[in-house]
């Protein structure tokens, strides 16, 4: 159009946007569809998601919730203790606080016709939780009871302890004198015979009545016991009765008994009387207990059915639930048929529209203007500043951007002159930086031909040859001649695979490499990739670094191998302190409370005088040997070897705590008795008749420890009471046993069985010694115990089948069989 002596044109944006506000109008109408048919699906998914599906969920969590409290609840009856049943009660809450909550969720999403479910559901739980607190009274009345029955059973198994005391003595006189006259009867003429056994019938008569009453006791005893453990109150009924005959029984036999012992057994018999009959009676609470059982089991049951009815009602109301979202899926079906329609003949007119559109505009003028555009752009683009440009046409944004293109093709010319300028200073510059350092520096294409390279670079690698390095010329060709010429010591003999590994490595580099050259150099290596594939190479000579590091290696071997030599000397732990800086080698001592082990060999003396010296070194060479391992592995410090005898203590340089290193000697010599029976058997097949058998005495105790002597020769080692208490030890103990002090015992007493031995008097201490015998480990004697040990007042045991040799199990097989033909033969006479 026309107007004020110009004329307005439209642009290729006002055109392409006329066009897309008629594609829009059909856009809109489609949109205004899909929003009708999205509103009416949202309402309809609305109503699904956000009140029938909640509420058929938190019906569903709700039931479930109910199932967990009602299989949490019997876990009431299994309780033993009061802590238990607080605990027990606290998780059934929490659990009906979560049913009581999602009680509470579910109000939100019930319509005016569920509110009669709704309070059916109520009134399920609040009679749920009703029946819970009843539960757990009943439970809490219940452990009482018990605790009242536990307390009756100690009762009735101390009146019952005190009862048989009564009567066991007599017995125990009549036994003895019986064993008395049998052991004298061969010496006595014929009436004093006849005068003991009158005397031995008449005790034996006056006894029946006494041994009756201890067989009444142990029957009414055990009958309030299975009292205690009936199931039912019937089966108390039953065995009340024959428990009445016993204590009547019981106490006619206590009105016969002498008079200075019949009140104390009238005493026992009434207060077996308390305990059978009246309301504090073990009969009467264990009824009570039953009682109460009963009760809880009832409620359990409730709970049960409670828990089934609300699932039959949640049931009913997620059917419900389950009915309404069909219907509302139904419904959003047909509206987004109806849409569907509308959006297809939508879609159709702008498929048509854009399809015009795009035939009589964009293809037959935009597209055409734009290809040959773009065509010169590329052109310019590739380097050609002279290639043919269209000329400028239409006056829209199109004919701009070939004018655009020109004024930029112009000044790109400008620009490349000025720019192949710069360059060539730049590289001037590049070339006097890498010329001047004192590194030798080249850098290879991709394609490993050389690029640039300083004159360091080729001193380094042709040292003394005259051979020239020009840009193009490939690695492999350099290297290769630099191999040729001998001048790399690790090419010698093999220069096809050494060029081979140095490609490798060149291609592939990582961390800096060393190579030794023929005249004695050493030339640090150093590659890396750049981003064109090429290669950047440093070359450094750094033999003045190697030679110093070949002189400290030679120097830091020699106190290596002086160090290893020392530390025979010395114990590892005293080796570590010393070396690592934690002590130092001055004449100092210090007091600590010190683990200490003793051991020597039963009978060395005798076997070096059977042994020749050879033979004895080696024996003795290797018994140490097997305990100074041992000791290094419970970290003990091998404080001296003295002849056959062995010095250690636990506790210094290094300590783990007093009880923790006690534990660790003790097990060490447990260990140490365990090698020397599995050494027996090697030394007797090497020809040794008599092994050797250890003896260990340990104690604990406070002893200066620390560095004794001269500044010109010291020993680490200790001193002090504790030392000598447990080399007295190790004197007092027998062949192949351990021996302990009470000090040691008390640290170590809860993880290894000793057995209390007599009193010794050890010289130098005014006081006798209460010693220890170890037996083992309790974890060793839980797995397998050959120990047996039993006291009772005139016979006694005491034997570890793990240390008897054969001859001694041999003997004592025989003593026990000589032992059990004399019961028998005794048993037979009375």
């Amino acid at each position: 159009m026309k107007g004020a002596g110009m004329t307005f044109r439209f642009g290729v944006r006002e055109r392409l946007l006329l066009a897309f506000l008629a594609i829009c109008m059909f856009s809109l109408v489609g949109a205004a569809s899909g929003i009708f048919s999205l509103s009416q699906v949202g309402r309809s998914f609305s109503r699904i998601t956000e009140e029938r599906v909640p509420q058929a969920l938190s019906w569903l969590e709700l039931s479930r919730q109910a199932e967990r409290v009602v299989r949490a609840a019997p876990a009431l009856l299994l309780v033993t203790t009061e802590d238990a049943r607080v605990k027990v009660s606290a998780e059934i809450e929490v659990e009906t606080e979560l049913l009581n909550k999602r009680l509470t969720d579910i109000r939100r999403y019930t319509a005016g016709d569920q509110m009669g479910s709704d309070a059916s559901v109520q009134h399920l739980v609040a009679q749920l939780n009703g029946n819970l607190v009843d539960l757990n009274d009943l439970v809490r009345r219940r452990l009482v009871v018990a605790e009242r029955k536990a307390g009756l059973i100690r009762q009735l198994a101390q009146v019952n302890i005190v009862a048989l005391r009564m009567f066991t003595p007599g017995e125990r006189i009549l036994e003895a004198q019986i064993a008395e006259w049998n052991r004298a009867k061969d010496g006595m003429g014929s009436n004093q015979l006849s005068a003991e056994r009158s005397s031995a019938a008449k005790s034996i008569i006056d006894m029946i009545p006494q041994q009756n009453a201890g067989a009444q006791i142990e029957t009414a005893h055990n009958i309030l016991l299975k009292i205690a453990e009936a199931d039912k109150p019937s089966e108390i009924d039953v065995l009340v009765f024959p428990l009445r005959k016993s204590l009547t029984t019981l106490s006619d036999i206590s009105k016969g008994v002498p008079d200075n012992i019949k009140k104390r057994i009238t005493q026992q018999v009434d207060l077996f009387e308390s305990l059978t009959v009246g309301p504090n009676s073990i009969a009467q609470v264990r009824r009570d207990e039953l009682a109460i059982i009963e009760q809880v089991k009832g409620l359990l049951a409730v709970n049960a059915q409670l828990s089934g009815d609300l699932t039959k009602t949640v049931n009913s109301l997620v059917a419900d639930a389950n009915a309404d979202i069909v219907k509302a899926g139904i419904q959003a079906s047909a509206v987004q048929i109806l849409n569907r329609n509308v959006l297809f003949g939508v879609v159709i007119l702008s498929l048509l529209s854009s399809i015009l559109i795009v035939w009589l505009y964009v293809g037959r003028n935009l597209i055409h203007r734009l290809t040959a555009l773009s065509d010169s752009m590329l052109a310019v683009a590739g380097g050609d500043l002279r290639a043919p440009l269209p000329v400028p046409t239409g006056g829209d944004e199109i004919g701009r951007m070939a004018e655009a293109l020109i004024v930029f093709r112009d000044t790109a010319i400008e620009v490349k002159n000025s720019n192949l300028q710069e360059i060539e200073g730049a590289r001037r510059r590049l070339i006097d930086a890498i010329e001047n350092s004192s590194e030798g520096f080249a850098f290879y294409d991709a394609q490993d031909r050389l690029v640039i390279c300083n004159t360091r670079y080729r001193e380094l690698l042709y040292p003394g040859i005259p051979l020239a390095l020009e840009p193009g010329m490939e690695f492999a060709t350099i290297i290769r001649r630099a191999a040729e010429s001998g001048l790399i010591v690790g090419a010698e003999g093999r220069i096809d695979e050494w060029v081979k590994e140095r490609l490798t490595i060149h291609r592939d580099p990582g961390k800096p490499r060393l190579q030794q050259r023929r005249d004695g150099r050493w030339i640090l290596i150093t590659e890396r990739r750049t981003g064109d594939g090429g290669t950047v190479a440093i070359y450094s000579d750094i033999t003045d670094l190697k030679q110093r590091e070949e002189e400290l290696v030679k120097k830091s071997n020699a106190l290596e191998q002086l160090s290893n030599q020392l530390a025979k000397y010395l114990s590892p732990q005293v080796y570590d302190s010393i070396f690592s800086g934690k002590q130092e080698v001055k004449l100092v001592s210090q007091r600590k409370r010190l683990t200490v082990f003793f051991s020597d060999l039963a009978g060395f003396t005798e076997t070096t005088e059977r042994l020749e010296s050879e033979d004895l070194t080696r024996l003795l060479n290797h018994y140490l040997t097997e305990m100074s391992q041992i000791a290094f592995a419970h970290g003990g410090t091998i404080d001296k070897f003295v002849g056959d005898a062995i010095l250690i203590f636990f506790g210094d340089p290094e300590t783990r705590g007093i009880k923790e290193d006690a534990v660790a000697c003790v097990k060490m010599a447990i260990a140490m008795r365990k090698r020397m029976k599995e050494l027996e058997g090697v030394w007797r097949a090497s020809g040794l008749e008599n092994p050797l058998r250890c003896r260990i005495g340990i104690n604990t105790g406070v002893c200066t420890v620390g560095n004794f002597g001269s500044e010109n020769r010291m020993d680490y080692t200790i001193i002090g009471s504790g030392v000598n208490l447990a080399a007295r030890l190790e004197t007092a103990c027998t062949p192949s046993e351990i021996l302990l002090s009470y000090e040691t015992h008390a640290h170590i007493k809860d993880e290894i069985y000793c057995e209390e031995q007599s009193q010794i008097k050890i010289k130098g201490i005014a006081n006798p010694v209460v010693t220890y015998r170890v037996v083992d480990l309790y974890e060793n004697l839980g797995k397998d115990n050959q120990i047996i040990h039993t006291k009772l007042p005139h016979f006694q045991v005491d034997a570890d089948i793990t240390l008897m040799s054969a001859e001694e199990r041999r003997e004592a097989t025989a003593v026990l069989r000589k032992l059990a033909k004399r019961f028998s033969n005794g048993r037979a006479k009375v």
